[in-house]
């Protein structure tokens, strides 16, 4: 050992004075060296095989200095030793890093010359970039080995005792020595050396490891064949060596060395008959017998708490304590799959490691690679290591390359990858840009996403080694790759290469696994849980089948039943929710204490604790099934709130409102003196950003993949029961999923289900075969029915409520009209006109450009997405938006037409907007010069303003005298009632309500541009009439010419005649006999609540006197009645969600005489706390009153003709807004709210009250009728049109109805309306 140590002493110090060129010359130390000055490929070989004997040399010195130390110095003195130790230990690390530098810049001088791929580079980078310092290894080394003293310090005592039997040797050989000679006997002691041996044994250590990991069994010792342990016990043939690889020797744990002589006779016995140590200690890995006793026998099986019942379809009672056994014939073919599975997991292992990669790529199968004096201790210690405690993620990526082939198709990337469901219209970027979007304060922001998702997001991947095919495999090394295109790009992305024998592609996979792929994972990682293999999953797909697979014990693992949690959370994850996280302790946290009472001692002091239970949930994204459960979730918000964002965009789809009365908290306080109900709240937990980033860091697992919702979901009420929330959320997943049984209940895993057989003899779930049962036929075979658990009989109710019915699907007929359609199924909001509006606010750019809202922006090419594109739901005049300015310019236009050609004529575009800001100055001289080019009846109406002095617009803004709170309100109602219309218009359930109002809305645009054409200035008549000055604002002239056109449709003129009105002769509108005669639509009537018989209300009330009294009870048919009307309303935004646990009305179906059934709703418990002030009108005007002043007026004017008008209104509700802001239940007046008619009788008449003093005599109001009377036609049309242009005009939410109004009638037609018309 001395001479050795020595001579090895002596051998590194003429190396160091012995350095090659390069080193010798250079002034940089070996340290700091990067070789950049080398362009050689010649130098660089020179270098590295320098230091790396210098390499071999420092490793073999500091072995013999710590085994001399060992051996003959105490443990507790240094004597210097130690210093000395360091400072080989430091060289050697220099001399390591050296050798990284040197390789990389090997790479670069053979790719500069020979275009060498970057992947190695890019290998090399990432293991210099994860590298641990040589301390760390070391310490690793120590705990590998730690479990393996007892074996070492065996070995070390056999090398003791060999040492002292070798000194008694060497005295009873004395003689021989003598006799050979002092010369001899020197080369035969230098020949063995025990630092030498010891080398080898660990060396033999790490493959003897390594071979137990990947399942290889010893060679025998002729070196025939290598071979692998098979499943059957026996030795099968392993990969064979290449033809020009080295031939296995001895043993195949032991590297090929250079022949030297044999030492001495006795030393060469004790080498030969020293018996094969086994590994050490290699319990902590299962070997194939391990395996397969476990598969045979099962394991024992670990569940979390709570209830678990045995004896069902997914759990039979023979399975509840221990894992099915399997078969040995299939035992068989999973140890073989195995055994394949680790050698691509060693692969993998190699092509990650770049010093190793030459010798893998070299090597035809494992033994040859082992054999390898390339591959050095520390390269095989590091293996070792890696082999030791491989991740998950390198064991699901070795079962993932089992089943890919030769040739792999490139991985498609998601379809719905490109989707941008938060996408903002140009006009909204616009707005922002310019700072004129309206941003509400709120504490829940439109986008959220935790830091753990945005750590995700920026990480970098990791770059894929490989990008072409391999070529010739040059020394050691250096690695030469060819197969580049002429222009030095790489053919392919990605390739396949052969390691160790072993094709395998250069990048993992990336696609899901299949479900045996997940069998292997779950023997290999016997220990993990499935939390941590659904971390591993690539998609929604591969989790569900995962899970459901799991549910039904398919895999042989311990801890996986562990998931599905106790009954109830097995019953959501077999729905398609998957719950993360929970709390239900809201029932035994929640507390109230008062103590003292009014003349009590002590004064009164109260303690207040309320809690919510709630639930986090994930469902599938784009999923038909997941989008109506959000959707039926958010409707019920009588029970509980609901906030629903979309992972892959971080969007908040839905969020319950906000404000004072918010329901976003989750536990609140109040504590103090004197009444509880007079001391507010301090929330201690709400949901929001803090709340979501709380729950994403304490929960125990996460997807890998965005294509899920999350799903945050609380109870309404403070103190309630866990059972409440949780069958809130599993009643509405069945209803979502279409359930009409309790079969269906398993219908969202019958895919899965479908491919599943269970063994009648071992009950153990296995893939199934051809013309087997399978657990779906076993379901379908069944019977289900609810037990009375009392009675132990087939109980009465079978709960039908839980399942779907006929009334579901009505409702889902109206909620999701595009469902039969294919292609998009991501779950949005209803966006109706009064959601955007409320979203998004009014479009403040045409505020500030002083446009209405017909007229477009500066960007008038983009689509209004707040509007449907067409002109419905506004008025639709001849020229829509034109202001006075515009029909003067009109005029002047057609005055000089006949003199001008057609290029001169300015386009509409031009006329109906003015230029920036320039103001319109139009004085008596102006008009003056017009009539100069106008007819005589033009001239006549234009003389109506002459002398008419009103300072414009503009004139008013510029000397202050229009307050612009008051000009933007104007233009915010303007803005609102195009919104307003649109909604309550889709939400009339009137017949054919639709195709109607389209209709008279196109006969009006006509008739308006025949008055253009005919008489243009007709309105000024009108307006002045009103007193109302065209300039007053910018609505009066296109609102008063919508009234006129409306009005002289039932007058004399050639309309129809004409090219505007030729289409619509045979129109019903127009005909008044005939529609009269036809009655009206056979709707419910407008009687309120209060003014109903108690006779109405019967069948309610004594449904609700029956003792099992429950609104989920009332019968099917008013069901079948009551929710697509509902559904319908909700759609368009009449009704809301009210996250009120009683709200004060109750819906219910109900006939009325000579109607069919409809939706009525009870107020009447409201009837006594709605009031009305004096100012109101309580006793509005009958039926006989109209119409016996009409035969009053008729007796004063022999000449009379009357027109009777009647407002717009939908089936079930009036146009009569409660409050946009503070929308609950129902957003606008229903007509059974008590005293209804009031409500819409005092807004008719505060319609005509500016104009009292002029229409007062002729026009009388009743509820939402008007009665207007004339001495003649023509008196009529001025009253007509002015009570119709009050009506309509600011702030523009009232129509009058056309279809229901008749105007130029007389008293005999008028009397002939009362029995139907006027109800």
């Amino acid at each position: 050992m001395y001479r050795g140590y020595k001579n090895r002493n002596a051998h590194l110090d003429k190396l160091d004075q012995t350095p090659p060129q390069f080193l010798s010359i250079s002034k940089v130390a070996l340290a700091n060296q990067d070789f950049r000055d080398i362009d050689s490929e010649e130098a660089l070989r020179e270098v590295y095989d320098y230091l790396a004997l210098k390499n071999a040399l420092l490793e073999r010195v500091i072995r013999a200095r710590k085994t001399h130390h060992t051996h003959f110095f105490s443990e507790n003195l240094d004597y210097g030793h130690q210093h000395y130790l360091d400072s080989l230990s430091g060289q050697k690390f220099i001399v390591i890093r050296a050798l990284e530098r040197l390789e990389r810049r090997t790479a670069e001088v053979l790719y500069e010359k020979r275009k060498w791929f970057k992947w190695v580079r890019e290998c090399q980078d990432t293991e210099e970039a994860q590298r641990d310092n040589e301390k760390k290894k070391v310490k690793q080394e120590a705990a590998l080995f730690k479990r393996h003293e007892k074996e070492v310090k065996l070995h070390m005592q056999e090398l003791r005792a060999k040492e002292d039997s070798r000194r008694q040797d060497a005295e009873l050989e004395k003689a021989y020595y003598e006799r050979m000679g002092h010369l001899e006997k020197e080369k035969v002691e230098e020949d063995w050396d025990p630092i030498e041996e010891l080398v080898e044994g660990e060396r033999s250590t790490y493959v003897d490891l390594i071979r137990h990991f990947l399942f290889l069994a010893h060679v025998a010792s002729d070196g025939s064949s290598a071979s692998v342990t098979g499943s059957n016990g026996q030795d099968k043939p392993g990969p064979q060596p290449g033809a020009d690889s080295n031939a296995i020797s001895e043993s195949t744990t032991r590297p090929a060395k250079p022949k030297k002589k044999q030492p001495k006779p006795q030393a060469r016995k004790e080498i030969r008959d020293k018996p094969a140590r086994d590994v050490p200690d290699k319990s902590a890995h299962e070997s194939a017998a391990d395996i397969r006793k476990r598969l045979r026998e099962g394991m024992e099986l670990a569940y979390a708490g709570g209830i678990h019942m045995a004896g069902t379809l997914d759990a039979p009672a023979e399975l509840k304590d221990k894992t099915a056994p399997i078969p040995d014939t299939e035992i068989d073919h999973l140890l073989d799959e195995l055994a394949e599975i680790k050698l691509l997991l060693f692969c993998r292992l190699l092509l990650s490691h770049a010093t190793l990669l030459p010798a893998a790529l070299k090597a035809a199968s494992v033994d040859e690679f082992l054999l390898d004096k390339d591959v050095t201790d520390t390269d095989l210690r590091d293996l070792c290591l890696k082999m030791d405690s491989p991740g998950l993620q390198e064991i699901r990526d070795a079962c993932a390359d089992l089943s890919r082939g030769e040739e792999e198709a490139d991985e498609e990337d998601d379809p719905t990858e490109d989707e941008d469901d938060g996408e903002i219209s140009k006009g909204d970027r616009k707005n922002e840009s310019l700072g004129l979007s309206r941003k509400l304060r709120s504490n829940i922001p439109e986008k959220w996403s935790s830091e753990r998702e945005k750590r995700l997001k920026k990480q970098d991947q990791v770059p894929e080694a490989g990008t072409d095919k391999l070529g010739n495999l040059s020394q050691r090394t250096m690695i030469d790759f060819g197969d580049i295109n002429d222009d030095g790009k790489f053919q392919s992305r990605k390739m396949r290469v052969r390691i160790c024998g072993k094709h395998i592609y250069n990048y993992r996979s990336e696609k899901a696994i299949s479900r045996g792929g997940w069998l292997h994972f779950s023997i290999l990682a016997k220990d993990s849980g499935l939390h941590k293999a659904i971390e591993l999953c690539r998609n929604w797909d591969e989790f569900w089948e995962l899970n459901i697979l799991s549910i039904f014990q398919y895999f042989p693992a311990a801890n996986w039943l562990v998931w599905k949690g106790d009954r109830r959370r097995q019953q959501l994850l077999q729905l398609g929710l998957i719950p993360y996280f929970e709390f239900g302790g809201a029932e035994e946290a929640s507390f109230k204490h008062q103590t003292g009472s009014r003349g009590h001692q002590y004064r009164r002091a109260h303690a207040v604790t309320e809690y919510r239970n709630f639930m986090c949930l994930h469902i599938k994204r784009n999923d038909a099934a997941s989008r109506r459960f959000c959707q039926y979730l958010t409707l019920q918000s009588r029970q509980v709130v609901t906030l629903i964002r979309d992972v892959k965009t971080g969007q908040i789809l839905y969020k319950p409102p906000e404000g004072p009365d918010g329901q976003y908290w989750l536990s609140r306080t109040k504590s103090g003196l004197g009444r509880a109900s007079k001391n507010e709240y301090e929330v201690t937990s709400e949901v929001g950003p803090k709340f979501f980033e709380t729950i994403d860091k304490h929960r125990d697992w996460h997807f890998s993949f965005k294509d899920y919702y999350d799903i945050y979901v609380w109870d309404l009420l403070p103190g309630q029961h866990f059972s409440w929330l949780y069958s809130t959320v599993h009643d509405t997943m069945l209803k979502a999923l279409r359930c009409c049984d309790m079969k269906d209940m398993y219908k969202q895993a019958a895919p899965i289900m479908k491919t599943i057989h269970r063994d009648p003899d071992t009950f153990r779930p296995r893939d199934a075969k051809a013309g087997e049962e399978t657990l779906w036929d076993l379901v379908q075979r069944s019977k289900s029915q609810f037990i009375d658990t009392k009675t132990q009989t087939v109980a009465e109710d079978q709960l039908e409520y839980l399942f779907y019915s006929e009334a579901d699907a009505l409702e889902d007929y109206i909620l999701f009209p595009d469902e039969h359609l294919e292609g998009d199924t991501v779950y949005r909001p209803h966006a109706n006109a009064l959601e955007k509006l409320a979203r998004k606010g009014p479009d403040m750019l045409r505020f500030i450009q002083d446009l209405d809202t017909d007229e477009e922006t500066d960007s008038s090419g983009e689509e209004n997405e707040l509007s449907d594109g067409d002109d419905e739901c506004d008025h639709l005049g001849a020229n829509d938006g034109e202001d006075f300015k515009a029909h003067f310019k009109a005029i002047m236009d057609r005055s000089h037409s006949a003199t001008s050609s057609d290029d001169d004529t300015p386009s509409s575009d031009e006329s109906s907007q003015s230029e920036d800001g320039d103001e319109p100055k139009y004085k008596d001289s102006d008009i003056i010069s017009l009539l100069k080019g106008a007819n005589l009846e033009d001239k006549k109406d234009l003389a109506v303003l002459k002398g008419w002095n009103h300072p414009s617009l503009w004139e008013r803004r510029l000397k202050g005298g229009v307050n612009p709170r008051e000009e933007f309100m104007t233009f915010l109602d303007r803005e609102k009632s195009r919104f307003f219309k649109e909604s309550w218009h889709a939400a009339d359930l009137t017949p054919n309500a639709q195709a109607m109002y389209t209709e008279a809305q196109q006969i009006v645009k006509q008739m308006e541009k025949h008055n253009f054409s005919t008489g243009p200035f007709k309105w000024t008549h009108d307006l002045r009439f009103l007193g109302i000055h065209p300039d007053t604002n910018r609505r009066v002239v296109p609102d008063m010419e919508q009234a006129r056109a409306m009005m002289t449709l039932f007058f004399p003129s050639d309309f129809l005649d004409s090219s505007h009105g030729e289409a619509f002769k045979d129109s019903l509108l127009l005909k008044q006999a005939e529609r009269a005669s036809l009655g009206p639509p056979k709707i419910r009537s407008h009687t309120s609540t209060k003014f109903r018989p108690r006779s109405f209300w019967a069948d309610w009330d004594d449904i609700q006197q029956k003792k099992d009294f429950e609104l989920r009870k009332i019968p099917r048919d008013w069901d079948n009645t009551v929710r697509p009307i509902i559904a319908k309303l909700y759609r368009e935004g009449v009704i809301g969600e009210a996250h009120v646990p009683y709200p004060p009305g109750q819906a219910i179906a109900a006939t009325e005489p000579d109607r069919d059934p409809d939706l009525y709703f009870d107020f009447r418990v409201l009837e006594k706390e709605i009031t009305f002030p004096s100012s109101v009108e309580q006793n509005p005007p009958t039926k006989e009153k109209l119409i016996l002043k009409a035969q009053t007026y008729a007796m004063n004017h022999s000449n009379a003709r009357f027109a009777l008008l009647r407002l717009w209104s939908a089936a079930h509700f009036y146009p009569l807004m409660l409050g946009l802001d503070r929308r609950s239940m129902i957003s606008f007046s229903d007509i059974d709210m008590p005293c209804s008619e009031l409500s819409i009788h005092n807004q008719s008449r505060m319609r005509l009250q500016p104009h009292q003093r002029l229409l007062g005599r002729n026009v009388l109001c009743s509820r939402d009728m008007f009665l207007v009377m004339g001495d003649d036609e023509a008196d009529l049309l001025k009253f007509a049109t002015a009570t119709t242009f009050a009506i309509q005009t600011a702030p523009w939410r009232l129509e009058v109805d056309l279809w229901r109004s008749f105007v130029n009638v007389d008293l005999r037609f008028l009397e002939g309306l009362m029995e139907k018309w006027m109800e």
